[in-house]
């Protein structure tokens, strides 16, 4: 397919059990095709997709990139997407050189730590010349259409997507109702969670159309990790009071939900529960008194019916959770792109046994300054420096 004429220009998916170096010279002995790589690295600063940027613009010595790249370096949020794309667009451009190329992407993680937004602007960006540029990532973990060896992403994204419905009870989800007076909180956990490499799952990202919101409201109530964010308008909408008895059927809230609260005005005690209990009642008598007159009757009022009483039942329980435990200053929780409260995730988050490389090449931070031999000759105890080195036993 690679020495295909016809072949079109994207980004292009290999189901294979070739490692990196097996693809790399496959793709080298086939001869007609320029040879370009690069690594998707974790970061702990802004994403994967940019440091790979960065990284093909090196393979690039051209005036117009480099002004650009300097532009997308001390870029803010709102034009950041705009350079990215005409960026991608130059260096694709450049790299094709008049030739068929491949560009390999590799590294220790795949395209399923990009956003589907990153991965549409790459492939995009590969339509806007007339020679064609191959992106290759090796992607194991993909859910393939059974046949199928190389999949488009133009066939893919919804593959991308579902993949992810499989695994985002792994994720962190967001449990929110949207109030413009809240979207800078909002915007402030979610910078957290990507600056901190922490994979979570919101609504706005994740329910693509025709999904059953149904069943993504069960997925938080079932995920291991839940941030919920209770603001006064959150204890008043049917979805995300439905999400929270979920969470509380599904037990073990303590340890799985990670409370942001702001009561404003509520009092946190029984006269507060007293308020949103009365709410909840008036809400079921309207939608009873509605299904009274309505001929025939309403199967969806009758699920929301169903839906509120379940939300009655399980009120003492909410506020005990979130006035009777200490859930620290709403303020202080997200200041600062919600550090204190990525600290507090943190500490419930299954703790990651680090991969070792045994290729591994220090380097000049982490490499000694001298490298020394400590001989130890009886029972006198040794002093190694740096807390490394290494001890042979005779």
């Amino acid at each position: 397919m690679l020495e295909d004429p016809k072949q079109q220009s994207g980004l292009y998916l290999i189901d294979t059990d070739l490692s990196d170096e097996d693809i790399e010279t496959f793709i080298k002995d086939i001869g007609s095709c320029r040879y370009v790589k690069e690594k998707l690295i974790p970061t702990t600063e802004g994403n994967s997709f940019e440091l790979f940027i960065v990284g093909l613009n090196h393979e690039c010595n051209e005036r117009g990139i480099n002004i650009l790249r300097d532009q997308f370096l001390v870029s803010d949020e709102r034009k950041k997407d705009t350079i990215i794309y005409s960026l991608l667009i130059q260096i694709m451009k450049h790299l094709c050189l008049g030739e068929r190329s491949v560009v390999h992407v590799h590294g220790r993680i795949d395209l399923s730590s990009l956003r589907l937004e990153d991965l549409c602007k790459m492939d995009a960006a590969l339509t806007h010349h007339d020679e064609t540029i191959l992106v290759i990532s090796k992607q194991k973990s993909m859910a393939m259409t059974k046949g199928d060896t190389i999949i488009k992403i133009k066939s893919f994204k919804e593959t991308f997507r579902y993949r992810l419905m499989e695994n985002r009870l792994d994720k962190v989800h967001i449990s929110y109702k949207h109030d413009d007076a809240y979207e800078d909180a909002l915007r402030a956990i979610i910078t957290g969670l990507e600056k901190n490499d922490i994979p979570y799952s919101i609504d706005k990202y994740d329910i693509l159309y025709g999904d059953n919101i149904d069943d993504y409201e069960k997925e938080i109530g079932a995920s291991d990790r839940v941030i919920m964010f209770v603001i006064p308008k959150y204890l008043k909408s049917l979805d995300c009071m439905f999400e929270m008895t979920q969470m509380f059927k599904n037990g073990n809230v303590r340890d799985r939900i990670i409370p942001v609260v702001d009561m404003g005005g509520m009092p946190r005690n029984g006269d507060g529960l007293t308020e949103i209990k009365d709410y909840w009642q008036s809400e079921k008598v309207k939608k009873s008194d509605r299904i009274s007159t309505e001929p025939g009757g309403s199967s969806y009022l009758l699920m929301e019916i169903q839906r509120i009483d379940d939300i009655i039942k399980i009120l003492d329980d909410l506020w005990l959770f979130i006035c009777r435990n200490s859930t620290g200053s709403y303020e202080k929780l997200i200041e600062n792109e919600a550090v204190l409260l990525m600290e507090e995730l943190k500490k419930a988050l299954p703790k990651v046994t680090a991969h070792i490389d045994e290729k591994f090449v220090p380097s000049g931070d982490t490499k000694p300054a001298t490298i020394r031999e400590v001989n130890q000759n009886g029972e006198k105890s040794i002093y190694i420096e740096n807390n490394t080195g290494s001890v042979t036993i005779n």
